[in-house]
């Protein structure tokens, strides 16, 4: 069973101090943006615009959506906005601009849950003051400083990802593991808060030779996290209609 719930502009919504938005002729697209203080910059398409306002992943997200152009976007908020205002200021830009209207159906999916195993977590809380661990074996020429409140997945050799959390939440590795379960709904029930170091390596689902763990089995002895199938209730974005070019700057 779908529920609809429209996707309208509130006046209170956050919106930048300034912002400009161009098509450009680039092929190449940047998956996130760059903030320098109060200044946001990225060269991407709508698509990734879009998941980053709704912090959706791309299965989470369907309709209307002009797929060819690149654009330019520059713009200035308050160097102390949030990540979620900043993602927020994104929204009202795409409905200003773009003329975006949306809107959220819920339906049951196939998914995960991760919770805490029964013999507890395997990591300590990050408190203030604490100094950082050193990295992981596989980043030690990297900076630790760069790492920090960073969380990435990479693949240093065939059918092998070392995933490695530096002082990040439970949330930020539930959103990690989505994009690393191909878009996979992840429910958080650990119920755990506060900021976490961590670092593991697992075999992708693709290559059960690889010479490590599955990513389940990594999540337990690891950090004593216990991932399961599970179905359950799954938002999505459904774009009713969008204009191709942004109004004039």
């Amino acid at each position: 069973m779908l529920c609809g719930i429209p996707v309208a502009q509130a006046q209170s919504e956050p919106v930048f101090d300034v912002a400009s938005v161009k098509p450009v002729a680039d092929s190449v697209i940047a998956t996130k943006p760059t903030r320098a203080g109060g200044r946001i910059t990225w060269t991407t398409d709508l698509s990734y615009f879009i998941s980053y306002a709704w912090n959706l992943q791309f299965p989470f997200i369907s309709g209307a959506i002009p797929r060819a152009s690149v654009f330019r976007m520059d713009a200035t908020t308050d160097p102390a906005a949030t990540d979620d205002q900043i993602r927020l200021m994104f929204q009202s830009l795409l409905k200003d601009r773009f003329k975006m209207v949306a809107h959220r159906v819920t339906k049951e999916a196939d998914g995960y849950a991760l919770s805490v195993g029964k013999n507890g977590l395997k990591v300590k809380e990050a408190r203030a003051g604490d100094p950082p661990p050193p990295l992981p074996e596989w980043a030690r020429n990297e900076s630790v400083a760069g790492w920090e409140g960073n969380i990435s997945a990479t693949m240093p050799e065939a059918g092998v990802v070392v995933m490695t959390g530096r002082r990040v939440s439970i949330l930020k590795l539930v959103e990690t593991l989505q994009r690393v379960l191909g878009g996979k709904m992840v429910w958080d029930q650990t119920g755990v808060t506060g900021d976490y170091y961590f670092a593991f390596r697992y075999a992708r689902d693709d290559n059960p030779e690889a010479d490590a763990p599955s990513l389940a089995t990594a999540l337990r002895e690891n950090l004593g996290l216990e991932l399961r199938k599970q179905k359950g209730p799954v938002e999505m974005l459904v774009v009713d209609r969008m204009e191709k070019e942004p109004t004039e700057n």
